[in-house]
């Protein structure tokens, strides 16, 4: 088994985002921590916006970047929970 898995964001045929499997469990709830945290502000502050203010093409990249980041995101913390389920301890 490799100690790389690719991303699930990758949006082309070769995967070029990859996440260590081996990286300190810290490491890795901080890696999606992170993420999580900036899409929930992006989305508050999407909330908090007058929607007649924004055009098409701005929520559609609004919507893309909170989109990798969350799958980013998602995918570290499917590692850990995988990890601490074998019993790894977060230390």
């Amino acid at each position: 088994m490799t100690d790389f898995i690719p991303s699930s964001s990758n949006c082309t045929s070769t995967p070029v985002l990859y996440i260590d499997t081996t990286a300190p469990l810290p490491d890795l709830f901080q890696f999606a921590d992170t993420r999580v945290r900036a899409v929930r502000d992006m989305l508050k502050s999407l909330a908090c916006m007058g929607y007649r203010s924004l055009d098409d093409e701005d929520l559609g990249s609004f919507a893309t970047g909170c989109y990798l980041l969350l799958e980013t995101g998602c995918d570290a913390l499917s590692l850990c929970e995988q990890r601490l389920q074998r019993g790894e301890a977060m230390q």
